[in-house]
């Protein structure tokens, strides 16, 4: 497959783009936009679409957390509702700009990065993070039935408690060692991708555990 790429940061995501394209020569399009911003979605499916083709896989990945570690009623309801925006908004928005093709094309996937929101759990901490990937699971479960007969496929995938700046960053983690693998992950999007879980939409993976 093709990539398009997005992220916040432009140089990262061309950083990217050029040692994917190196490693494996896939064409790559970088683009640094915002995924809450539904015209600027929309602006950059038409243009990779014109350049790649259209889009068979969408991998809605984008997450953020909260700076600290501060229950509810001392936390900044505004920094709540962007890590909401990011992680709720930003896959309806590209699941929205894309659905509709897929279904037409009758093929495609949409895989959604969800989460166990444990540090939540542990800490009575982190609200935003917790409340907008519980919806994004109710997401995928309130869109996959009307995806039955199309084609098209929508799963959850969990990926454990995974090594990133953002899970290193938090307190409650200082202490682990044991980090569930990447890998595992991106090898069950990719079994998604060629159509392995076709029979289980809407419905959850666990990469920590993948059957």
């Amino acid at each position: 497959m093709s990539l398009l790429l997005l992220a916040r940061s432009g140089s990262e995501v061309r950083a990217l783009a050029d040692e994917l394209t190196e490693r494996h020569s896939v064409r790559c399009f970088p683009a640094a936009i915002d995924v809450t911003d539904a015209a600027a979605i929309d602006r950059v499916i038409l243009h990779v679409e014109q350049h790649l083709g259209p889009v068979d896989l969408l991998v809605n990945n984008a997450g953020t957390i909260e700076s600290s570690e501060r229950p509810f009623a001392d936390a900044d309801t505004d920094e709540m509702w962007r890590v909401v925006e990011t992680n709720l908004r930003g896959p309806m928005l590209l699941t929205r700009a894309l659905l509709p093709a897929m279904i037409a094309r009758g093929r495609g996937h949409v895989v959604n990065i969800t989460s166990l929101a444990r540090a939540a759990a542990k800490t009575g901490t982190y609200t935003g993070y917790a409340v907008s990937k519980r919806a994004l699971s109710i997401f995928t479960e309130s869109i996959a039935p009307s995806l039955a007969g199309t084609g098209v496929v929508v799963v959850d995938v969990l990926p454990g408690l995974v090594k990133t700046p953002m899970t290193e960053a938090m307190p409650i983690w200082a202490d682990v060692t044991d980090w569930d693998s990447a890998a595992a992950t991106a090898t069950l999007v990719v079994d998604i991708a060629r159509g392995n879980y076709d029979a289980q939409a809407g419905t959850i993976i666990d990469a920590t555990h993948p059957s």
